[in-house]
C-alpha cells in the first residue's frame, strides 16, 4: 500500500473511532449548545486568573480578526507575539493591538519560551507544517480552517498532536454563534420534529485577493468548509452521497487561477435526509449567512444580521438597514466565545469543542465535493478515506 493510502487509512480509523464515541459516521453528536460547558468552566473555575500566553502566526485578514479578538474580547488570553511573511504588516498589527513583539519567522513564535499556545492564521497550505512544529515544541494550537489542504497530510498532523500531548482546536466559529446554537437546540428539542431537509446559504460580499486564493485549497476546502462543519453539526447522521457543481460567474480571473467562485452541493444521509449548501464569492447586498431546517412538525431558520434591527415603512415601501459587511462583524461574538472555550479547555485540561477529527470530517466532505464536480457524479465521502471504494 502506498504511503498516502496508509496515512488515509489511519485517518479513517481515527475518524471512525471518534465518530463511534460521539454518535455515527461523519455526523456530529446532538447535545448542548457548543462551548457552553467550557465557558461555564472558565467563569466558575477556582484556578488562578493568570492568562494564557499566546502567539499568532499570520497577520492577514483572519490574523487581524484573531489579533483584535484576543486584544479586546478574550481577557483569559494574552498575545505576546505576532509574525507574518511581511514583517511590516506584523509590526503594524502588533502596534495597533498592543502586542509586545513581532517578526517574520513563524519559528520565533514556536520557540518563544513564554508562549503556551499558538494561533495558526497563515495561508491554508502552511497549516500542517506549522501545527506539527508547534506541537513538537509543546505548544497548544488554535488553528484556522482547514486543518490541511490535502487529506494525506491529516494523519501526520493528528498523530504528532496526540503524541506530543497538546490540545488542538479548529476555529469553526459558526458553532459558537448564538443564533445557530439556538437553531441546533430547536432540532435537539424536537421542535421541528424529524428533520427532512437542511438548507445552508453562504455568500461573501466580495472575493478575497487572488494571492489568497492561490494558497487557499479552493472554494470547497476554504469557504465551504465552514458549511460542511455546520452541516455535520446539525444533521446527526452519516453523509453517504455528495453531488457538487461549480462555476466561475463572479470573476474570470478566479477561474484562470484554477478555482471557482460559485458552487452548490447536495448531500444525502444514511437516513435519507437532504442538505443543500449554496456558496458564492460575491453578494452585492452584503454578507449573506442563513440556515433553514424543515421537519415533520415545522421548520426553523436562522436569518441574516443587519446593521440595526429596524424596519421603516413609507409610501415607497418597506426598507431595512443593510446586512453586516463581512464575517469579522457578523461572527465577532462567536470568535470570542470560541477562543474562551479553547483557553478554558487548555487551563482546565478538558476536551476542546472542535478537534482534529472535526477538521478531518469536514475536509473529507470537501474532498468529496471536489471529486464530484470533477467527475460529474455523486460521490460517497468514504471514497476519500478508502481509496477505490465504489460509490
Amino acid at each position: 500500500m502506498a504511503p498516502a493510502m496508509i496515512s488515509l487509512a489511519r485517518a479513517a480509523s481515527r475518524l471512525a473511532t471518534t465518530a463511534a464515541a460521539r454518535g455515527s459516521g461523519l455526523a456530529a453528536p446532538l447535545g448542548a449548545a457548543p462551548g457552553l460547558s467550557a465557558r461555564r468552566h472558565l467563569q466558575s473555575s477556582a484556578e488562578p486568573t493568570k492568562t494564557l500566553k499566546v502567539g499568532i502566526i499570520g497577520a492577514g485578514r483572519i490574523g487581524q480578526v484573531h489579533a483584535q479578538t484576543l486584544a479586546y474580547r478574550c481577557p483569559s488570553a494574552e498575545p505576546l507575539m505576532i509574525v507574518d511573511y511581511f514583517p511590516e504588516v506584523a509590526k503594524s498589527t502588533a502596534a495597533e493591538y498592543g502586542i509586545p513583539e513581532s517578526g517574520s519567522d513563524y519559528m520565533d513564535v514556536v520557540n518563544h519560551p513564554d508562549i503556551q499556545a499558538v494561533w495558526v492564521c497563515s495561508p491554508s497550505s502552511l497549516h500542517a507544517e506549522q501545527i506539527i512544529a508547534s506541537a513538537k515544541a509543546g505548544k497548544h494550537i488554535f488553528c484556522e480552517k482547514p486543518l490541511a489542504t490535502e487529506l494525506a497530510e491529516v494523519d501526520d498532523v493528528m498523530k504528532v498532536v496526540e503524541d506530543c500531548g497538546v490540545k488542538m482546536m479548529l476555529a469553526f466559529q459558526r458553532r459558537f454563534d448564538p443564533n445557530f446554537a439556538r437553531l441546533r437546540q430547536a432540532i435537539v428539542d424536537g421542535v421541528v420534529g424529524d428533520p427532512f431537509t437542511f438548507r445552508l446559504t453562504s455568500r461573501d460580499p466580495a472575493p478575497p485577493p487572488l494571492a489568497y486564493l492561490a494558497h487557499s485549497g479552493g472554494l470547497f476546502r476554504d469557504m465551504m468548509i465552514h458549511d460542511f462543519d455546520v452541516a455535520r453539526w446539525l444533521l446527526d447522521d452519516t453523509v453517504v452521497s455528495v453531488q457538487a457543481i461549480g462555476s466561475v460567474l463572479v470573476d474570470a480571473e478566479i477561474g484562470a487561477a484554477g478555482d471557482i467562485d460559485t458552487a452548490t452541493v447536495m448531500m444525502r444521509t444514511a437516513r435519507g435526509r437532504h442538505c443543500t449548501i449554496c456558496c458564492s464569492r460575491r453578494a452585492s447586498y452584503g454578507y449573506d449567512q442563513r440556515i433553514e431546517v424543515h421537519g415533520s412538525q415545522g421548520s426553523a431558520s436562522a436569518t441574516n444580521h443587519h446593521l440595526a434591527r429596524i424596519e421603516v415603512a413609507t409610501v415607497d415601501g418597506f426598507t431595512r438597514p443593510p446586512l453586516l459587511d463581512f464575517f469579522m462583524s457578523r461572527y465577532a461574538r462567536a470568535y470570542a466565545a470560541g477562543m474562551a472555550a479553547f483557553v478554558a479547555a487548555v487551563r482546565g485540561d478538558a476536551p476542546v469543542t472542535t478537534d482534529g477529527t472535526d477538521g478531518l470530517a469536514a475536509l473529507v466532505l470537501a474532498d468529496a465535493a471536489v471529486r464530484s464536480m470533477a467527475s460529474g457524479r455523486a460521490v460517497d465521502p468514504a471514497e476519500s478515506i478508502e481509496p477505490g471504494r465504489p460509490s
